[in-house]
């Protein structure tokens, strides 16, 4: 548990010697704020305006019934509309997945830079040949772990119905059978999802830590990720250590910005600046968890896989330091042994 602390200071020292970062994470999360008002909603409130819609007829359906059956009506007279939001979400979608995933690609670039080479820090050129290198490798990760989480939801839906027909099966033999039938199996699925979101998150964070150090393959990063999490089971507990802190950190600041929001006046007036300001200590936190999780990547993983050079260091001193095996001998390059002597001379 201690050494978590250590690689969270090297996580803040990481961050604030590339603290430009901080403000390109806050860009664009500002501008996926921002995209859904220009691609979503200016072509919802232009089409409007064009086609003349009253949304007032979906009010008038009081049932559940009438919206069934008038779903097919608003859908004929509503069909364009329909049709503009769908191509507008989809475009929303698409612009800001590319975004974020050379953003990503451009940050998790840097970072490790910064960690491998100590002495290096952020520069615009390393940012964007890090974020175009990077970009496919991470957007093929990505959609890996989007069919992981698929797959996760699947086995939870599928656990729960099962839980709930065994369940409804004990009810009619006995009452007190299924409260309790009930209560275990309610305590499964939660211990079982949040086994399996937070294996899935550790596989999500680390694998893009793969893809950046090692250049490799998205689907071969992703299987020696789960060989790494696997083989080294405190890697998940360091992400839930972040994520506690990271979580943490979000509540104090909406306590903190909360009660200024509520003053009657000043409050509106404040409100854009704390939401900046919420924006920029998320984006600090985010970097911060993905640099403490690079590190723990680094120092497990990427580092004991290094070939150990060893220079100006003289053949005595690498004994004392590095004992060689029984039966071995190391050898000076500078003072070659001479050949033996034969005995007849």
């Amino acid at each position: 548990m201690v050494f978590y602390f250590d690689l969270l200071k090297d996580g803040f020292k990481t961050i604030n010697k590339n603290w430009q970062l901080v403000l390109i994470q806050m860009s664009t999360m500002i501008f996926s704020f921002t995209a859904f008002f220009i691609i979503v909603g200016i072509p919802i409130a232009i089409a409007f305006i064009i086609f003349g819609l009253d949304f007032t007829d979906i009010l008038r359906l009081k049932s559940f019934e009438s919206l069934f059956m008038g779903s097919a009506e608003l859908l004929n007279k509503y069909f364009l509309m329909a049709l503009v939001i769908l191509l507008s979400l989809i475009i929303y979608v698409l612009s800001v997945s590319v975004v974020w995933i050379y953003a990503i690609g451009g940050v998790a670039g840097v970072l490790k830079e910064s960690i491998i080479h100590t002495d290096k820090r952020f520069s615009f050129g390393t940012f964007f040949k890090e974020g175009k290198d990077n970009f496919f490798p991470v957007m093929g990760f990505s959609v890996i772990i989007s069919f992981v989480f698929i797959i996760i939801a699947f086995l939870l839906g599928f656990t729960g119905n099962m839980s709930s027909n065994i369940i409804e099966s004990a009810r009619m033999q006995e009452e007190s059978l299924a409260v309790f039938l009930s209560i275990f199996f309610a305590l499964l699925m939660i211990s079982l999802g949040l086994m399996l979101i937070f294996i899935a998150l550790s596989v999500t964070f680390y694998g893009i830590a793969m893809v950046i150090f090692y250049k490799t393959k998205a689907w071969k990063s992703f299987i020696d990720t789960i060989k790494f999490v696997f083989a080294k089971p405190s890697s998940v507990g360091f992400y839930i250590f972040i994520m506690i802190i990271y979580i943490l950190s979000g509540l104090i600041v909406i306590l903190i910005s909360s009660p200024f929001t509520l003053i009657p006046i000043i409050g509106s007036i404040l409100t854009f600046p704390l939401q900046i300001i919420n924006y920029l200590i998320q984006s600090y936190t985010s970097l911060l968890m993905i640099s403490a999780m690079f590190h723990f990547f680094y120092r497990f993983f990427y580092l004991p896989l290094q070939p150990i050079v060893i220079e100006d260091v003289s053949p005595e001193e690498v004994a004392e330091t590095y004992p060689a095996p029984v039966g071995l001998e190391i050898r000076s390059e500078e003072t070659p042994q001479k050949p033996p002597q034969n005995p007849s001379q």
